[in-house]
């Protein structure tokens, strides 16, 4: 049950709170970069993550909560990863073969199916598949992976696809612990045929599950687990399981920290997504924190839940030769262009240049001084009412009365006869220019620093 506004607004700052680093010897942590992160979280609810691609090495790790939650949300909390999922969804579908890098698919500020419509935001269309990653198109990755689904191919069944798709997702290290040497870590959520055989008692098609093709639906995943999909992904296809502690004489690095993972997606995959995660940082959603003196590789995510939507961004640079990977999930921050993605560029301007320009410094401070309360429930691991699985047959009950939502940033009403989850929001703005402000409650906000 929702707490009262007004007891939100009164909610004190000190009760949020960062998570304590291990103090039982050397970490890998660089100090300038987790202190930064620590500032930067601020006030918020949520998580910043930073990996060493070429070697799992946890370069920072912040998890900031209420005192009443003691989870270390890096880690420990499970959620749905918005958009910054179909990376993985575009390296799966072009590897499997239903996709390729020239497919197009059409968006109209979303699409109409089965009697429900997916919301998007305006942007040219048709695109192809470089292009509806930078932009972020929730019709492009519904449409595909829906397309997956309902035309097998040389599977024989949806359900042989499905469990095909999972091992795909699996390779990536998603919906599993990956083996930090950290206590308290999540497995996450990827669904295979058994589950929404059971799920769904059967009766399951592509609408069915559409959700997932843009990171909604069944799919939970840790922040940990995103900034390592996006380390593999800048190792073009392998990754290394992250480890926080630093080795020593007495103390050698266990073996399993230093084997190479091997992800299932195609080499020629891997460009094909880089390229778009390119794009979105030089035209696309994450447009505001292009840098000239480096190559970011970013992807946005805006994922919905019962409170104001969480803002999320993962990305890498520089672009060849990647030195970091970051994860940003900030909960009931809203669009991930808007706060999550100047975030994580901050971060990789400290760790790339050693320093940060005045103007950087200047909206750190900025950021540091912008609060953002976090909505009680959305501390729970397990959060049922936001579970499209939960209960199909509570789905259809809620169809029947033709729920409709009005998704932020778009003029289309959403309307789905599946669930509510078919209010989906804007994974991300093009145009950069923040609405999250003035939908926040005036106390909930200080100030929000420019991104020009």
């Amino acid at each position: 049950m929702r707490f009262p506004l007004i007891l939100l607004l009164l909610l004190p700052l000190s009760l949020l709170r960062a998570q304590t680093l291990p103090t039982d010897g050397p970490l890998t942590i660089d100090t300038a970069l987790q202190a930064l992160a620590s500032r930067l979280l601020e006030g918020k609810q949520g998580s910043i993550i930073a990996l060493e691609p070429q070697t799992g090495k946890v370069l920072c790790l912040v998890s900031s909560s209420t005192y009443t939650d003691t989870t270390d949300r890096a880690i420990g909390m499970a959620y749905s990863p918005g958009s910054t999922f179909k990376t993985a969804q575009a390296l799966t579908l072009l590897s499997l073969g239903t996709l390729s890098a020239e497919t197009q698919y059409a968006c109209h500020k979303g699409f109409w199916t089965d009697n429900i419509h997916i919301g998007c935001h305006e942007h040219r269309s048709p695109q192809s598949l470089r292009g509806a990653l930078s932009v972020s198109c929730n019709s492009y990755f519904c449409k595909a992976f829906k397309y997956f689904v309902d035309h097998p191919g040389k599977f024989s069944s949806r359900y042989a696809a499905i469990n095909r798709w999972h091992a795909y997702m699996a390779s990536m290290g998603l919906g599993q612990s990956l083996g930090i040497d950290l206590p308290g870590e999540a497995g996450g959520f990827i669904p295979d045929s058994a589950y929404l055989r059971h799920a769904y008692h059967g009766r399951w098609n592509g609408a069915t599950i559409m959700w997932v093709g843009m990171g909604q639906g069944e799919v939970k995943l840790t922040p940990l687990q995103l900034c390592n999909l996006c380390a593999s992904i800048a190792n073009r296809g392998y990754w290394y399981t992250p480890h926080i502690h630093q080795p020593t004489p007495g103390h050698p690095l266990d073996s399993k920290y230093t084997v190479r993972h091997r992800c299932l997606p195609s080499p020629k995959a891997y460009q094909v997504v880089i390229d778009g995660m390119r794009g979105a940082v030089t035209y696309g959603t994450a447009k505001s924190i292009k840098d000239t003196r480096f190559t970011i590789c970013g992807k946005t995510g805006t994922a919905e839940n019962t409170g104001e939507d969480h803002s999320i961004f993962m990305g890498f640079a520089p672009m060849t030769s990647p030195r970091i990977a970051v994860s940003v999930y900030i909960e009931n921050g809203g669009f991930g262009a808007d706060l999550a993605a100047p975030i994580a560029a901050l971060l990789i301007e400290q760790y790339l240049t050693g320093t940060l320009l005045p103007r950087s410094e200047h909206k750190v401070r900025q950021w540091e001084n912008y609060i953002v309360l976090p909505y009680p429930e959305e501390t729970i691991l397990d959060d049922k009412q936001d579970d499209l699985s939960a209960s199909p047959t509570s789905a259809k009950a809620a169809a029947a009365k033709s729920s409709t939502v009005k998704p932020a940033g778009t003029s289309a009403n959403v309307k789905g006869k599946a669930s509510t989850r078919a209010a989906v929001r804007h994974q991300g703005k093009v145009s950069g220019k923040s609405t999250h402000k003035s939908a926040l409650p005036a106390a909930r906000r200080k100030s929000v620093p420019s991104r020009k």
